[in-house]
Formats: structure tokens, sequence, C-alpha cells
């Protein structure tokens, strides 16, 4: 029987060895996970990046107040979840729990747009929002049976995020969707701009290039570039607008540095215009395609890259493809 007990003993033995082996990984596994709570607070101040693992459990604690308006009076007022409002859109949630307004609001002229603006920018920058807040502006004209949806207010708390006007969409319908308009700004408020300075500079550059010096040519040691007309192309300027905002330089430009926040899109239209007339040619970034025209500012040298669409001795046709503060 000795073998036995002896056998039973080891038994005993063995299962308790493993029961505290057991605690003691549930131990580290409790600490391990207090410590990445807490590295989360730590960082929730820091700039937020879309699409962040974390937003989801975020969204369904953060209650978003939505206010329909008419002046300084608010005709309704309800509170849905931010995760709620981030997957199914502005539009949905009024017309689920709107209540009586909510046909009213929906057949608004100009809500459509108004709403997906809403939607692009809370998809991306309402997670960073500890109190956040849409209010819809209606107008009503005696001439017009339905109201009008003038604007909206996006706030954190009592504090003015982002106001944007339907006029204001409209003046770049053919650069951006209103949810993309939303996006962009969403993105620039992530990295700490004033999201209407932002969207000040967006309508700015691209109403003031709609028009554009016409291009009298250059002759350089490295090459000719004949005269020819000008545009700067939405493709092109959405280029310019999203490297603005995410503060970046693309590869193959080694020696370019983002703008900085406090330039207006009317400075930089200005600046370019400067370039077609009078820019100086750097030999080392042109080709036969494309001519790097150089002039100087308050800020530094700039650089306007034109690329040739249409070749013709006489009459080309040149695109802006980008522009860039140079090192």
């Amino acid at each position: 029987m000795g073998w036995k007990r002896f056998l039973a003993l080891a038994l005993v033995l063995l299962f308790l060895g493993m029961t505290v082996s057991g605690a003691s990984a549930a131990a580290s596994l409790v600490n391990a996970t207090g410590n990445t709570t807490a590295t989360l607070q730590e960082e929730s101040n820091l700039k937020r990046k879309i699409g962040d693992d974390v937003r989801p459990m975020i969204a369904q604690t953060i209650p978003v107040l939505i206010g329909i308006m008419v002046g300084d009076t608010e005709l309704a007022a309800l509170t849905v979840s931010l995760f709620v409002l981030a997957a199914s859109g502005l539009r949905k949630v009024i017309e689920k729990y709107g209540g009586e307004v909510a046909d009213t609001v929906l057949k608004a002229a100009g809500f459509k747009q108004l709403s997906e603006f809403v939607d692009g920018f809370i998809g991306v920058a309402g997670y960073s929002m500890s109190q956040p807040k849409v209010e819809v502006h209606l107008k009503k004209l005696w001439f017009i049976p339905l109201p009008i949806a003038e604007k909206v207010v996006i706030k954190d708390g009592s504090t003015t995020v982002v106001e944007i006007k339907k006029s204001e969409l409209d003046q770049i319908n053919d650069l951006f969707t209103p949810k993309e308009f939303g996006q962009l700004l969403g993105q620039a408020y992530l990295n700490g701009w004033d999201a209407n300075k932002a969207k000040k500079f967006e309508i700015e550059l691209y109403q003031e290039t709609r028009k554009l010096p016409k291009f009298k040519g250059r002759d350089a040691p490295c090459g000719y570039w004949p005269p020819g007309r000008v545009r700067f192309r939405e493709n092109y300027i959405r280029h310019l607008s999203r490297r603005h905002v995410e503060h970046e330089v693309f590869y193959g430009e080694f020696d370019a540095t983002p703008f900085p926040e406090s330039i207006s899109g009317e400075w930089l239209a200005d600046v370019i215009k400067k370039a077609i007339l009078k820019g100086e040619v750097n030999c080392r970034q042109s080709n036969l395609r494309e001519v790097a025209l150089e002039v100087n500012t308050e800020l530094g040298r700039v650089r306007v890259i034109l690329r040739i669409a249409k070749y013709d001795r006489r009459r080309s046709l040149y695109d802006i493809i980008t522009a860039y503060l140079v090192k």
C-alpha cells in the first residue's frame, strides 16, 4: 500500500501546483489588463486616428443631443448614442426618433446635404468629443410651403466645433460631396485645427483658382515650355487639400515641407497666380512634361508644379498638380 499512498500524495501536490500557477497567470492577466486600461486613459487626449479599435466601445457610452431649431427656438430635442448616430446617419435617426417634426425636417430643402456632412464629420471626429451636440437650423419663408434647412452646427458641450451652411456646400459641390467635406474637416479637427478655419481655407482656395492667369511660357537652359492656359482641376485640389490637412509631404518631394495651418486659401491662390506669371524655373525639378516654378513669399520659397496636359508650340494647356513650401 506504500506506493499507492505515495502516488496519491504526488497527484495532490501536482493538482495544487497547477492551481497556484493558474492563479498566478490570472493575476498577471488582471494586472496587465489594468495597465492597458490606464494607458488608454492617459492617451485619450492624444491625436485620434481614424479606425481606432477602441471607438465602437466608447461610442456606446457617449450620448449625442440632436436639436431641431428655428431661430433661437428649439422645436424638438432627442438623444441617441454616438454609435447609433454614426451607424445609422442623421437622416434615419430623425426619421425614427424625431416624432412629430420628423416629416417636416426630412422634407426641408437642403437637409439631405447637411445631414450627409454631419455623417461625415461625426463618423471621423465624433469619438473625440465628450458632449457632442448637433443642431439643425430650419428657416421658414412665407412664399415656400416647406421650411429650408439653413445650416447645421456641431458642438462639444457649449463650444462650437464647426458650422456649415447649405450655401457653403453649394460653393464646393464640384470638389467634395457633403460627406467627403465633413470627413475632411473632421480630420482637420482631430489634428488640432480650427475646423471652421479649415472650411474657409477649402472654399477660398477653390473659388479663387477658378480663373487663373495665362502662362506666358518659359525658356530656360533646361528646356522650353510654351505659353498656354492653366487650370487647377478638382482632383489636384483635393490632393493639395488633403495633404494640407494631414500636414504631409509625398514621396519624391524630398525638399518639400507642408504649409502651416495659418495660411488662408486666398493667400495660397495668390501665390499660385504669382508663380504662373513670374515664377523662376527650377531646372532640377523640371522635365519635358513638367515645369517647376518658384517664388519667394513671407513664409519662404514656394514651388508650384505645372504639367503639360496638351502640348502646342503656341497654345498649350497646363494642369497645376501641386504646390508646397521648399525647405
